[in-house]
């Protein structure tokens, strides 16, 4: 089968490396993939084993699937010729969302339980599960290196120049925590990507003490959870939460929304979720895996091994499962 996708770009954006990650699984199981965006380079954070092509050459081939996610692109996407057109929905309530999901001439996607529940409720539509996805072989449980601080250690994405992550709710939980243990700290991650590269270190204000690792390689990112004790998520309006989900492929206990993590944080089975990504409900459910040595443990354990079930390879083999059931491709 010949396939293709979209990108605006190839930085380290987990939208891009949900095509990044598949492309590789569909070539390993002999499938050809090109992936498209505006200049054709190669990425240089990963090693990419499909092909890579500017929007110069759209026009040259036809492929049998073609897959996009991204808006603003929507025009390029009509130059591509193919059998079957299929919109990955990543993302909640974007203004062309309406737009697109009435769209006659595309199938669709949802890389959620969550989102897809919403776009079928929504517009009607018949929305196809494509959750997914986490690498296991990059993010895995690792013994901690040196003595382990006093106080519990939570781990955070750091991403606060946008909104819809809850940096400033999660950083506000975590201060709840003080007065009962005032050894506490916190870690937050991120890289410089996009058209908004301001530094993000000094916009956070904490009254906790907190280290911020910035633009980290991918094979240290283990190395990084494993130092943690919880991984805390306050994200809002998340197709799929992939920092939630890498955490738990490390072995950590998560507290999380349920923002883009319906398909694998199960509420008091394989993580503790907030219906919403307020500070108090964040911060009660931090205080009760702090307290409890042997939840964090069972948690972990649970969540590990229920985030297995959402691996590239399987998600690959769901999504070419799902092409092989189109009309139009037999």
């Amino acid at each position: 089968m010949k396939i293709a996708a979209l990108l605006p770009h190839v930085e380290v954006f987990g939208g891009v490396r949900r095509y990044l990650e598949l492309g590789n699984e569909l070539v390993r199981c002999g499938h050809a993939f090109t992936l498209f965006h505006p200049e054709g380079g190669s990425p240089v954070w990963f090693e990419f084993r499909g092909e890579v092509l500017p929007f110069s050459k759209l026009g040259d081939r036809e492929f049998d699937v073609v897959l996009c996610s991204e808006y603003s692109i929507l025009p390029r996407f009509e130059e591509l010729r193919a059998r079957a057109k299929y919109f990955y929905f990543v993302l909640e309530g974007h203004k062309q969302e309406r737009v697109v999901a009435s769209r006659k001439d595309l199938l669709f996607l949802g890389n959620s339980e969550g989102i897809c529940r919403r776009m079928e409720r929504k517009y009607g539509i018949v929305c196809r599960r494509a959750a997914g996805g986490v690498n296991l072989d990059v993010f895995h449980p690792l013994p901690a290196e040196g003595p382990h601080p006093a106080g519990p250690v939570i781990l955070c994405y750091g991403r606060i120049t946008r909104r819809r992550k809850g940096v400033p709710q999660a950083i506000r939980a975590v201060e709840r925590l003080r007065r009962e243990f005032p050894s506490i700290r916190l870690i937050l991650f991120d890289a410089l990507v996009g058209r908004d590269r301001r530094d993000p270190r000094p916009l956070i204000k904490s009254k906790v003490p907190f280290e911020f690792h910035l633009d980290l390689p991918q094979d240290r990112m283990a190395e990084l959870f494993s130092r943690a004790d919880i991984f805390l998520m306050a994200e809002r309006r998340a197709g799929w939460s992939n920092t939630s989900a890498e955490a738990m492929a490390c072995g950590l206990p998560v507290v999380c929304t349920r923002s883009g993590t319906r398909d694998f944080a199960l509420d008091g089975r394989t993580a503790l979720v907030v219906p919403f990504p307020m500070p108090f409900l964040l911060a009660r459910r931090l205080r009760r895996l702090a307290r409890d040595p042997e939840l964090r443990a069972r948690l972990a354990e649970a969540g590990r091994r229920k985030i297995a079930e959402f691996a590239w390879p399987e998600l690959a083999a769901r999504l070419l499962g799902i092409f092989g059931e189109n009309q139009k491709l037999k």
